[in-house]
């Protein structure tokens, strides 16, 4: 597994792509490499090289090598947290806390001590790498991270094919240690591929708990996207899961059952510094970092013969931007995309599949390809959907019907595997087979031009344009939808929303975050059918935003109300047991002979607290580990007390975030010693105006801490509370089952877990939601808050357990949450969501991509007859776009959302895009508003105009009075 590389500063040959030649460059250590004749050069193949004796003996006389391991049957996890060892103060402390608990969480994974982890490390970094043995081949992977001060670090698991340094100098001078090297491979930890993603996920909580960021992901293939698939990505995905029976012979990879296969830029004879990846739904080049259809990866990398046979003729020479400048040899004959197309379809179908005509384009040949894998255009098409007459549903159809259609049998599993797969489970007929007798029948067939009706309109290929201006959003963000609560619940806030004179999503937000608080860290809930250590209690952050005098306080103290009197009634058995202790502790004291010790002294239980410092809330924690309520008026009071909204108040800011996750806590004293609760969970319902919010967001930005909260935006409608009688029904089994709550003894450790049917509801949702981190023209602090919202629903889901157990006067919390409740709980998950898009929309700016894509988006509603739009159109339009990257990046993010597509390329890019025709039905609202806004901007400025003339009548009429 060990291989020699070229010391770090000396001379290393490489061969220059572009001339062929081999060129001199300086060794960082890292590259596999050879030496001969006095000099190294590039090891090729080095993957490959099973050393022998030999080549151990000969290794051992080059000059000082650098040795690094072949990944594979060993992984390695690489810690880039690169903070100086030297380095003091909160960043420093962070990092070295941070790496500590990556540590751990690799330790519990592989099963043991810390200490026992084979590590390499250097004596002037932070930085170092753990290795584990792997059970089976898996896929690299990695997460970023930002501290609060900006900086970028990384945790990356090298997987098979990849190399890393063990032994020998570093660049900086100096010497790496490694306890691999002492450490047999039967002794090394052993990692499954299930549970480094556990690993993964503890190491991204760790560091929201240390308040770094975590930077959505790029999507890299077009499955990312989630099921249903539009029929364009079902087609793409069963190319790709027969990828084995062609990708081989176009670019040098090892087929194997892994999610990923890799090939290397040296594998691939070309000098980038990023690998091509061949996932099960799609192809990215990290290299050139851009998608690669199949056709296009065929014509970039094969080798077309006389015979039509493609195999696989290197890399092409990149230019600018890496836009394809030319190839190597002149011997060389690249495929054409129609060639291309014929060579894949035939090897997935057979020779007697007939050849595609000249200007063929992977999109516009999807029907014809999509038989090549055995399915029906048409029947994607209709079948994305699924929607059926009541009572034809698939799961009813008998076998004659299931034979019958097979072809839809045959699209379902292609645009919903996990649907059909459930179709499969309830019939006895085996239906994977009739799908299976099915696509080989008609990849059999001799393809026939399809019904141009059922293609997707708009282009022959563009699908449905999405909305990039959140038009679609509810105008009405006050009224709850149907079935979104308890029964008893919403005939509470009705009530109480009409008589404060406040939409019904003030009421609401309050009571749930109440709820939450009641239960706190005495039950969680397990969110994954199977990890029983990913649980989540039941403390929920939410704030109401309005203007001043929007009953904003009075509908939270309705809510907490019972909270609070239960507080106090607690505060008074306190003070009457402390009263008398401290009378006990007085005769004690003054050493009376029969005075007896008084005993430890009465802990006050607590459930609310208001304004007090972090110190005092953790010490307050450590008597109260269910949980403590924060109600403050205004948020950023809240964020004050907490030392959370100072810039300079990282350690605090991260501190407080662990009070969201209801995890231990210390504080260190100004005068010395520390205190420590073991279980620290904060919740919060707060309130603020839109001018303080606005303040709040501009200061902590995307950090995390906002991320946390859900908000409840004013619908600005003015409201008048009406002076009627309460419901007392409502509000006296509102009041007991928040008191019952708050009084239930916590349950045995054993957590809450869904209903089979309810889980599956549960994930379908979380889905969904998870889709949201990609909505257009919404900000990075926006995916950070659908990243939490995987926090935030299953609390919803535990609150709505909790408050359904105690209106019914349940004891204690059932083991099992029913699916009715969790359908509630999405519901009402589902409104919040949309005021969170408000919130992110008003208060957070977008990207600029997501800005300038809406700008010409805007243009386009304008332009109804145009069906092109080039770049010069663009530049006249909008001049701002004449920085030829933003302008790309504003059209790619219209490419994503399916407004345009790229019609024809110049040596710099994209020239011309093809306007989806469809934009003009599904958006002629907003290009009547984009008209009018146009014309209303218009007539300013020649208002403008005029005013300026007559600021200026004096001079034109050469500046002489009238009195004169």
């Amino acid at each position: 597994m060990l291989r020699p590389c070229a010391p770090p500063g000396v001379p290393r040959l490489r061969r220059d792509r572009a001339t062929g030649a081999l060129v001199e460059t300086v060794s960082d250590g890292k590259v596999p490499s050879s030496y001969r004749d006095g000099k190294w050069a590039g090891m090729k193949g080095w993957r490959d090289v099973v050393p022998s004796s030999e080549h151990v003996e000969q290794w051992r006389r080059w000059p000082d090598p650098n040795w690094c391991l072949v990944t594979g049957k060993i992984g390695v996890f690489d810690l880039d947290i690169k903070i100086p060892p030297t380095e003091t103060g909160p960043a420093a402390d962070r990092a070295k806390q941070f790496i500590a608990d990556i540590k751990a969480a690799i330790a519990r994974a592989v099963g043991v001590a810390v200490e026992r982890l084979p590590v390499r490390w250097r004596d002037n970094s932070t930085s170092c790498a753990v290795f584990v043995r792997l059970t089976r081949p898996v896929d690299k992977d990695n997460r970023k991270f930002v501290d609060p001060e900006g900086s970028k670090h990384l945790v990356e698991f090298l997987a098979a094919g990849q190399q890393v340094v063990v032994a020998g100098i570093h660049t900086s001078g100096v010497h790496l240690h490694c306890s691999l090297l002492d450490t047999p491979f039967s002794a090394l930890p052993l990692l499954d591929p299930e549970d480094l993603g556990r690993a993964f996920d503890e190491i991204s909580a760790a560091a929201a708990r240390l308040g770094y960021a975590v930077p959505a992901s790029k999507q890299k293939v077009a499955g990312a996207i989630g099921a249903p698939y539009t029929p364009g990505d079902a087609v793409l995905r069963a190319v790709m899961a027969r990828r084995s029976e062609w990708v081989p012979s176009v670019v040098p990879v090892v087929p194997g059952d892994h999610q990923e296969w890799r090939v290397s830029s040296a594998e691939l004879d070309r000098d980038l510094e990023e690998d091509l990846s061949i996932y099960p739904d799609g192809i990215f080049d990290h290299g050139t970092e851009r998608k690669h259809s199949p056709a296009s990866l065929i014509c970039e990398f094969g080798n077309v013969d006389e015979a039509g046979d493609i195999t696989f003729g290197g890399s092409p020479i990149y230019g600018p931007d890496f836009a394809v400048a030319g190839e190597i040899g002149t011997d060389l004959m690249r495929p054409t995309e129609r060639e291309a197309l014929t060579w894949l379809c035939r090897q997935l179908a057979g020779d007697q599949f007939p050849e595609f005509d000249d200007g063929v384009t992977w999109k516009s040949a999807l029907p014809i390809v999509a038989r090549a894998v055995g399915l029906r255009w048409t029947a994607l098409v209709a079948t994305r959907w699924f929607e059926y007459g009541v009572g034809d549903e698939p799961a009813a159809w008998g076998l004659e019907k299931l034979v019958e259609q097979a072809d839809t049998l045959s699209a379902m599993e292609a645009i919903n595997p996990a649907a059909f797969a459930q179709l499969d489970f309830w019939h006895e007929v085996d239906l994977r087979q009739i799908v299976d007798d099915r696509r080989a029948a008609v990849a059999a067939e001799v393809p026939v031009a399809e019904t141009p009706a059922v293609l997707e309109p708009a282009g022959d290929d563009l699908q449905e344009p999405l909305d990039i201006f959140a038009q679609d959003d509810p105008a009405d963000l006050s009224t709850l939808p149907p079935n979104c609560l308890p029964e008893m619940l919403h005939r509470w806030v009705r009530s109480e929303s009409r008589r404060k004179g406040t939409p019904e999503s003030f009421a609401a937000i309050a009571a749930v975050a109440v709820a939450s608080a009641a239960i706190g860290a005495s039950a969680r809930i397990q969110i994954r059918k199977f990890d029983t250590g990913f649980t989540q209690p039941a403390g929920l952050w939410a704030c109401i935003i309005a203007a001043p005098g929007s009953a904003k306080s009075p509908i939270i103290k309705a809510a907490e109300k019972p909270l609070r009197s239960l507080d106090a009634e607690w505060h008074r058995v306190w003070k009457l047991e402390h009263d008398m202790w401290e009378m006990a502790n007085q005769a004690y004291k003054s050493r009376r002979k029969d005075a007896p010790p008084p005993g430890p002294e009465p802990i006050q239980r607590r459930c609310v607290v208001d304004d007090v410092t972090l110190e005092k809330q953790v010490q307050l924690h450590a008597h109260n580990p269910r949980g403590l309520l924060r109600a403050p008026d205004e948020l950023m009071s809240l964020f004050g007390s907490l030392g959370a909204y100072k810039r300079s108040g990282d350690g605090d800011r991260s501190q407080a975030l662990r009070l969201f996750d209801g995890s231990a806590i210390s504080v260190d004293r100004v005068n010395g010693g520390s205190i420590r609760a073991d279980s620290a969970l904060m919740t919060v319902i707060a309130s603020s105006q839109p001018l303080k919010i606005a303040e709040i967001a501009r200061n902590l930005g995307a950090d995390g801490m906002l991320q946390r909260f859900t908000f409840i935006l004013d619908d600005g409608v003015d409201r008048n509370g009406i002076d009627e009688p309460p419901d007392e029904a409502a509000a006296a089994a509102y009041a007991k089952a928040i008191q019952m709550l708050a009084s239930n003894q916590p349950a045995d450790g054993t957590p809450i877990r869904m209903a089979p049917e309810a889980q599956i509801a549960f994930d379908a949702a979380a889905e969904q939601i998870a889709r949201l981190k990609n909505a257009p023209g919404l900000s990075t602090a926006w995916q950070g808050h659908v990243a939490k919202f995987g926090m935030i629903l299953p609390r919803i889901v535990l609150v709505f357990h909790g408050l359904e157990a105690a209106f019914r006067s349940s004891g204690s919390l059932p083991p099992t949450v029913a699916l009715g409740t969790v359908e509630k709980a999405v519901s009402f998950g589902r409104f919040v969501l949309r005021h969170s898009m408000a919130f992110y929309s008003r208060y957070f700016e977008s990207n600029t991509e997501a800005a300038d894509a809406r700008g010409v988006a805007g243009y386009l509603l304008t332009k109804p007859d145009r069906a092109t739009l080039s770049r010069r159109m663009i530049y006249d339009a909008r001049t701002e776009l004449r920085d030829r990257r933003r302008l790309f990046a504003a059209m790619a993010e219209l490419e994503t959302a399916t407004w345009v597509s790229v019609n024809k390329r110049d040596q710099d890019g994209p020239s011309e895009w093809r306007v989806n025709a469809r934009i003009h039905q599904r958006f002629e609202a907003q290009a009547a508003r984009e008209k009018a806004d146009r014309a209303s901007r218009r007539k300013a400025i020649a208002a403008a105009g005029e005013a300026r003339k007559w600021v200026n009548s004096d001079k034109l009429s050469g500046g002489g009075s009238h009195d004169e």
